[in-house]
């Protein structure tokens, strides 16, 4: 039976949070719904923060099915303390386990780490590998953070991205820049979206609906690097005219100095990584979801944000615009403190409906509906036998 193999630099339950972590267990709690027959033929080729679970093949459950995990790497659990490219060191530990992992020629390998398509076509020149990419590969290099005083290896690395995208099978993109961009390169590049798990309408009750002097809560979500220009969010909320807190989940390089800059304003709070329930929690608590970012693809703290009827203030950068619908759902920023204010003004003049149609919109994303599609076209080279769901129910 044709095995399918995933790989990516999570644990695939709880590390790192993160919008890729819940596309791929989004993508397994499909499978584990459509076929959860093949689940024992699934392989889930990771890393985890637990020494213990590295180099063993273990049972986990997570997304509501049981699949097979190999951690093949060490992570750092303290993402602003990481000292080595967790890439580079995945990489390594494919090759050193590579005969625990057993790769056959006709095994179909799903990459979300294109790091790992070095490691699988060295392993097994030839085989067959599904990419899905989760932000642009085009100038990567200039957004690595490790090697920055290594120019000739930043671009030996952006070449080797490009070969990726030459030598793929086939590879999902978010948006339809990149499926553009990427469609000089391959003939087999294919337009997906990041799901959610759709849920039913909850009203929301903003304190300041009942009285403007109550607090405005923003919420951040998401890596606290450098391209989210996080320091400028909260430039903006220390500076509005309306009593306001600031919120920001999440971890990265940037802690340190965020902290220092944050200090003595009572309006931010930065409150660390937080498990993917608690992310959900603020959510439904928080007024409007703040994103500033230079460079995404289809951020999925965004469609988190809108399935529960929270309204979003972002840059229009990569895919966001095709998730969202400037003046009904969001408003657009320029990415300056003056733009993020005067974002937030026009959403608090309309707020229940900009929240009607945040989840209207989230709707389009539903989990089941993204992933048959991935589903189908892996199948191509897996060749499990599907059945719909009318034969599931009659069986």
């Amino acid at each position: 039976m044709n095995r399918l193999i995933l790989y990516d630099t999570c644990n695939f339950r709880d590390y790192p949070v993160g919008g890729q972590l819940t596309s791929i267990k989004n993508f397994l709690r499909y499978l584990a719904e459509a076929c959860p027959e093949y689940c024992e033929n699934v392989l889930l080729a990771g890393v985890s923060c637990d020494p213990e679970e590295v180099g063993k093949i273990q049972k986990i459950t997570t997304a509501s099915g049981t699949f097979s995990f190999l951690a093949v790497v060490q992570a750092e659990s303290d993402l602003g303390n990481v000292k080595k490219s967790l890439r580079l060191e995945y990489v390594k530990g494919l090759w050193k386990y590579r005969k625990l992992i057993g790769l056959k020629k006709e095994d179909c390998n799903y990459i979300h780490t294109p790091e790992a398509f070095a490691a699988v076509r060295l392993m097994r020149p030839g085989a067959v590998c599904y990419v899905f990419s989760h932000g642009t590969y085009l100038n990567m290099w200039q957004r690595v953070r490790f090697f920055k005083k290594a120019p000739f290896i930043r671009l030996m690395f952006q070449e080797f991205l490009m070969q990726v995208i030459k030598k793929s099978t086939a590879v999902f993109v978010l948006d339809r820049g990149t499926e553009k961009d990427y469609s000089a390169y391959n003939r087999r590049v294919i337009l997906v979206r990041n799901s959610i798990v759709c849920r039913s309408r909850q009203e929301r009750h903003p304190s300041f609906r009942q009285n403007s002097e109550q607090e405005v809560r923003f919420l951040f979500v998401g890596r606290l690097s450098e391209g989210k220009r996080i320091g400028t969010i909260m430039e903006a909320v220390k500076g509005y005219h309306r009593p306001c807190t600031l919120s920001i989940l999440g971890d990265g390089e940037e802690r340190q100095k965020l902290e220092e800059e944050a200090r003595g304003s009572e309006r931010i709070r930065l409150l660390g990584a937080v498990e993917p329930d608690e992310v959900e929690r603020f959510m439904r608590s928080s007024d409007i979801l703040v994103m500033n970012s230079d460079s995404e693809g289809m951020p999925m703290v965004i469609l988190e944000a809108i399935r529960t009827g929270m309204p979003v203030i972002t840059t229009d950068v990569g895919g966001i615009h095709e998730a969202l619908t400037f003046g009904s759902d969001s408003e657009v920023t320029d990415g300056t403190a003056q733009g993020i204010r005067d974002a937030a003004d026009r959403i608090l003049a309309g707020y229940d409906r900009y929240s009607e149609k945040a989840y209207e919109k989230s709707l389009q994303f539903d989990y089941r509906k993204v992933n048959e599609k991935v589903l189908n076209i892996l199948n191509e080279s897996l060749h499990w036998e599907i059945k719909s769901d009318n034969e599931r129910k009659n069986t």
